[in-house]
């Protein structure tokens, strides 16, 4: 079914008639007469009939007609929604949907977004948050357009990565639980209070690798997938967080939590962004893809 053969119905409804319609559309009737033809063979039904003074609607041509404008209408509100003026040629517009993990959704996108908003003000900025493995079917089945975690460095089939910033992941108390606990030791680590994330969460998971190897098992105080409300209860005194510097960073500054020392090996994480290989590359990713490049002083 092409559009042209609908749009030529339409004329023929309005004007009532196949040669008034070839007249307005600059065909002749033969090819009005042939393109309605084809359209009653695709949709299986006789949408005319041919009266002597015209073409009058069959009870199935109504109903086609129905949502034959309503396809119509609905085409004009797809154009009109990304034509701008020429004065404004050079403006993005669009949609761009957006998967993150919930620690970089909390702490790091807020401010990515107002920042690509106030340059591209005409594009729609639309955010989800899951655990990685549900994103990552998001880029993949083009329910999402860019996916940002941190993690490991990874690699996903069919997914293109671009490696952001190497993120260290750290203690975090409050002034007086850090004055009573002090350094934080592995082997006492277990039975400290803490405040994490969920299972699985990649740095929950390397803690848990490291206590593994000391026979001994995180047991939290807490446990939740939101870092805001751990940062909230680690600076109310309910426990120790373990988490990403930048989650931490606005509390660092302002006193409110203070890292603690640590006798574990470092653990780092790196902020990675992921595409779909095959993707075309629209005007409003590209725009993203290098606010994330600068805004992280990209270095693969």
């Amino acid at each position: 079914m092409e559009l042209r053969q609908i749009e030529t119905f339409l004329k023929v409804v309005e004007l009532g008639s196949f040669s008034r319609a070839a007249e307005r559309l600059g065909y002749t009737q033969s090819a009005v007469t042939m393109q309605i033809k084809q359209l009653e063979r695709e949709v299986g039904a006789r949408l005319f009939d041919r009266m002597p003074r015209g073409a009058r609607l069959t009870d199935q041509g109504r109903a086609f007609a129905f949502h034959a404008r309503e396809a119509i209408a609905a085409l004009e509100r797809a154009a009109a929604s990304v034509r701008i003026p020429d004065a404004d040629a050079d403006q993005l517009v669009g949609t761009l949907r957006i998967g993150s993990v919930e620690s970089v959704a909390t702490a790091l996108l807020p401010t990515l977004l107002a920042r690509f908003h106030e340059r591209h003000p005409r594009v729609e900025l639309i955010v989800s948050t899951a655990r990685l493995e549900r994103l990552a079917e998001g880029v993949l089945d083009n329910t999402l357009d860019v996916l940002l975690t941190m993690d490991r460095k990874l690699s996903i089939a069919r997914l293109e990565r671009t490696v952001l910033r190497e993120e260290p992941i750290v203690f975090a108390a409050s002034l007086q639980m850090a004055q009573q606990i002090g350094p934080v030791r592995i082997d006492e680590l277990a039975g400290l209070p803490l405040v994490l994330t969920e299972r699985g969460e990649s740095y929950r998971h390397e803690l848990e690798c490291l206590l593994a190897e000391c026979d001994e098992q995180l047991h939290p105080v807490v446990e939740t997938g939101n870092t805001e409300t751990l940062v909230h209860l680690a600076e109310q005194g309910v426990g120790i967080a373990f988490l990403p510097r930048f989650s931490v960073a606005h509390s660092l500054r302002r006193k409110s939590l203070v890292e603690l020392a640590c006798d574990i090996e470092p653990i780092s994480m790196w902020i990675q962004a992921f595409t779909h290989e095959a993707k075309p590359v629209s005007r409003a990713m590209a725009a993203f893809m290098e606010m994330l490049r600068v805004h992280f002083e990209y270095t693969e």
